[in-house]
C-alpha cells in the first residue's frame, strides 16, 4: 500500500470532514436530523450565494419616475412593515433565534422577477417584480414567512454542507491524478453546483413543507389562518394567468392545502438545538 504523506492525507481527508461537519448537526423543526457547517463559513457560503444568485437575475431597466417612484417606495414600507411583524411572531415563537439571529434584514432588490431569496444571517430579499405583479397583502406577508422559514430551519447552513462534501470529493478525485491546483480549483467550484443539485435531490422537499409550516405558524401569531393565506395565493394565481411564476403560486397553494393540523403542530414546534 502507498503510505506517502499525500496518500495519508487523502485517506484522512473524508473523516476529517465528517467530524467536522457531524460536530455543528443540528435539528430541524419536527425532528429531522441536518448536517451544518460552522456558522462562519455558513454565512460567508451563504452571503456569496446570495449575492450570485441575485447577479444572475435581470435588473429593472430604468429608474422610477414621479407616481412611480411614491409607489414603489410604499411596497418597500410594506415590506418593511410586514417583515417587522413577522420577525417580532419569530422571536414569540422561537426565544432562543435572538442569539443566531439578532435582527432579521428586509431588502427590496431591483430585479424584474417575481421571486424572493434569503440568506443564512436573516437578510429577507423581495424582488421588485413581486410588487410590479401587484400582489396581495397576504401573499407578499407568506413570501417573507417562507423566507423567514428557511433561515429559522437552518436550511442554509444545510445548502453550505452540502457543498462542503461535494468540493472536497472533487478535490479527492483530482488530488490522485496531479492536476494542476488551477485545474482542482475549477472542479471544486463546479462542486458547488452539484452539491446545490444533490440537494434538490434530496432534502429540498423536505425544506420547501418545513419552510412553509414555519410560515403559516409565524403568520397565524399574526392574525393570517391557512385558509386565507390558500385563497390569497389562488386567487393572485387566477388574476395572473398561466405563466411560470402564477403557475408556481398555485402549486404553493396546493402543497400547503395538502398539510395536515398533526404536520403542522409538528413542524411548527420551537426546536432549534
Amino acid at each position: 500500500m502507498n503510505c506517502t504523506p499525500h496518500r495519508i492525507a487523502s485517506l484522512l481527508l473524508p473523516f476529517v470532514a465528517t467530524a467536522l461537519l457531524s460536530a455543528c448537526a443540528s435539528t430541524a423543526p419536527g425532528g429531522r436530523s441536518q448536517l451544518g457547517v460552522p456558522e462562519p463559513i455558513s454565512a460567508l457560503y451563504s452571503s456569496i450565494d446570495l449575492n450570485l444568485t441575485l447577479a444572475s437575475l435581470s435588473a429593472v431597466g430604468t429608474s422610477c419616475e414621479g407616481v412611480q417612484c411614491q409607489v414603489d417606495k410604499g411596497f418597500e414600507r410594506q415590506v418593511a412593515r410586514l417583515g417587522t411583524r413577522l420577525a417580532t411572531a419569530a422571536y414569540e415563537t422561537y426565544p432562543d433565534l435572538k442569539e443566531r439571529i439578532p435582527r432579521f434584514d428586509f431588502v427590496v432588490a431591483e430585479k424584474i422577477e417575481a421571486g424572493s431569496s434569503s440568506d443564512t444571517s436573516g437578510t429577507i430579499v423581495i424582488y421588485r417584480g413581486v410588487r410590479r405583479a401587484r400582489i396581495d397583502e397576504e401573499t407578499l406577508a407568506y413570501l417573507i414567512a417562507r423566507e423567514m422559514g428557511h433561515v429559522i430551519a437552518r436550511h442554509h447552513d444545510e445548502t453550505s454542507a452540502a457543498t462542503i462534501i461535494s468540493s472536497l470529493i472533487a478535490q479527492l478525485v483530482l488530488a490522485p491524478a496531479n492536476l494542476a491546483r488551477g485545474v482542482a480549483f475549477i472542479a471544486s467550484s463546479t462542486a458547488g453546483a452539484f452539491g446545490k443539485d444533490l440537494m434538490a435531490s434530496g432534502k429540498i422537499p423536505e425544506q420547501r413543507k418545513e419552510a412553509d409550516i414555519i410560515a403559516l405558524a409565524l403568520l397565524a401569531r399574526q392574525g393570517w389562518s391557512d385558509t386565507e393565506i390558500v385563497d390569497s395565493l389562488l386567487d393572485y394565481s387566477n388574476r395572473l394567468g398561466k405563466d411560470p411564476w402564477s403557475k408556481e403560486v398555485e402549486r404553493i397553494a396546493m402543497r400547503i392545502n395538502n398539510y395536515r393540523s398533526a404536520d403542522a403542530v409538528a413542524l411548527a414546534e420551537p426546536v432549534l438545538r
